[in-house]
Parts: C-alpha cells; sequence; structure tokens
C-alpha cells in the first residue's frame, strides 16, 4: 500500500477529522476533549445515538451486577460520559469514574448529576492517584483501554490491583487482534489515512491480556474469545486451570494457518519465538 493509494471505509464525519497530535498524556488528553466537543456520543459508542446511548450500557452492567452488592464501592477507569456508570448506580453505595478528558467528565457529572452517589473525576490519563489502596470492591474499564497506550494500559493494572480491597475483582475488555472482525478493524487504520489523522487505537491477543495481568498481580479467572476477561486480586499471580490451555494455545497461534505469513521468513520465526516466550512466561506463573 502507497501512501497516495485511497482509504476505503470512511464515514465522511466531523469525528473523523479529529487526529491525536503527539504520543504524551496532553496530546491525549486534547484528543478526547476535542471528539467530545465534536459528538461526545460517537466518541464513545460509534453505533449510538442521542436515544440509544440512554440505553448502549445496559448489556455490560448487567455482566457487572453478579460482582457486586448494596455495599459495593466500584470504579471505571475510562468512564466517558457515564454511560454504564448509570445503569450500577442503583445497585452500590459509591460508583465512580475517572477519565482523561474534562469535556467527557463534564458531560457526565451533568447527565448523572440526579444521581447522589455517583462522582466524576478528571484523571491525569496515567494513574489512579486520587484513590487510596483497598478502596473498591470492583474496578473495571469497558473498550478503554484500546484507546491508550499499551505501557498505559498496564500501568492502570498495577493500579486497579492497588485501589482494589483484598476481595477485589477487575474487569476489562480490549479487542482480540486473532478475532476475524477485531483483524478487519485493525486493517482498516493501517489505510493511507490514518497516518495523516492517527487514531489512538491498540489491539490485543488473549496471551498479551493474560501476561499483564499476572504481572500486574491478579488470577485471572475467566477470560471470553472477545477478551473480556475478569482477575481477582486474592490469590494471584496466576491463571485459573481451565483458562490456562486457552491462553497458552493463543500464545502459540500458527501464522500460517491464516496465510498471513509465508514458510521460513523471518516474521514467522520471530512470530514463533514471541509465542514461545509468552508461553514460558505463563507457564512460571501457573
Amino acid at each position: 500500500m502507497k501512501l497516495s493509494d485511497p482509504t476505503h471505509g470512511l464515514k465522511q464525519t466531523s469525528l473523523e477529522q479529529v487526529a491525536l497530535t503527539g504520543e504524551d498524556l496532553k496530546a491525549y488528553e486534547s484528543f478526547w476533549d476535542r471528539s467530545a466537543q465534536v459528538d461526545h456520543i460517537k466518541a464513545i459508542a460509534d453505533q449510538d445515538d442521542e436515544q440509544s446511548f440512554e440505553h448502549s450500557g445496559t448489556n455490560v452492567a448487567a455482566e457487572l451486577l453478579p460482582l457486586l452488592g448494596k455495599d459495593s464501592k466500584i470504579l471505571e477507569i475510562g468512564c466517558g460520559a457515564g454511560r454504564i456508570l448509570q445503569h450500577l448506580a442503583p445497585h452500590c453505595l459509591e460508583v465512580h469514574g475517572a477519565d482523561i478528558s474534562a469535556e467527557m467528565v463534564a458531560r457526565g457529572a451533568e447527565r448523572l448529576k440526579h444521581l447522589p452517589n455517583v462522582s466524576f473525576h478528571h484523571g491525569n490519563g496515567y494513574d489512579l492517584a486520587d484513590f487510596d489502596d483497598s478502596t473498591f470492591d470492583l474496578v473495571y474499564s469497558d473498550i478503554a483501554f484500546q484507546h491508550m497506550p499499551k505501557t498505559v494500559a498496564f500501568n492502570y493494572m498495577r493500579e486497579a490491583y492497588r485501589v482494589l480491597k483484598t476481595t477485589g475483582r477487575f474487569r476489562l475488555q480490549v479487542p482480540n487482534l486473532l478475532e476475524e472482525e477485531h483483524w478487519r478493524a485493525f486493517n482498516h487504520f493501517t489505510q493511507p489515512y490514518f497516518v495523516q489523522h492517527p487514531y489512538p487505537m491498540n489491539f490485543y491477543t488473549p496471551a498479551e491480556v493474560a501476561l499483564l495481568l499476572t504481572s500486574a498481580g491478579f488470577w485471572v479467572e475467566k477470560m471470553t474469545n472477545d477478551v473480556v476477561a475478569l482477575a481477582r486480586k486474592a490469590g494471584g499471580p496466576g491463571i485459573a486451570p481451565d483458562l490456562y490451555s486457552q491462553v497458552q494455545a493463543s500464545a502459540r497461534v500458527d501464522l500460517l494457518n491464516v496465510g498471513r505469513v509465508q514458510p521460513r521468513t523471518p516474521l514467522h520465526r520471530a512470530a514463533r519465538r514471541a509465542a514461545g516466550k509468552v508461553k514460558r512466561r505463563l507457564k512460571g506463573i501457573s
């Protein structure tokens, strides 16, 4: 593909014109502030309009409710305008949301001002310094880590471990590069337009997520093919025995089977070496 080649699949919206202008935290903050000013709803949930946005967080909230009690204190990392928080508030003692964007936080606080147990926090995009150790029963992040550097996402995992109570749980979701739909999304962002208009988007594999979570201290209980991962603070680091084989398999995915690398090329050998490293690392903590 050449830089002069056309880019396909653009929606020709104002939101697509918003570009990441650097790699530091201020650049990320600016990107999400400008995105919120243009269209905060589609910046958070691309398929939603104003009406559907009000209900778009119900499915995730329903998956989280079994982890909660009436006295639970919870925190969302990358909360946006609170589309999930609003559905959890009636079931918890305290609901907190942190986001790098002051614009998102302001919109969320205005939207949910009728809910007295909901608090929004303008974070620095790197840590959870506003919160004390062992504060929360649940920390979660839903399709937010994909929009930050993986190094920052990993630090948030370490910070989640710190602010969780001993009995606390952590849930996250990121796109799985090994799933065909997510691979197509990744390929979309390789096109020339996104060189000129960078969009912060990262993709993961299950093995990567398991490695990061266990390195942060967690015991990984569950993980779906869509990389919805549930981990606990107690008993870690490690991986549930029935999950280990699934994660190990993803670490040794043979790229030949999907036709993306030819045999005996340097990339194929590098991929196998990387898979071997992940496999050995997982075996050492299981």
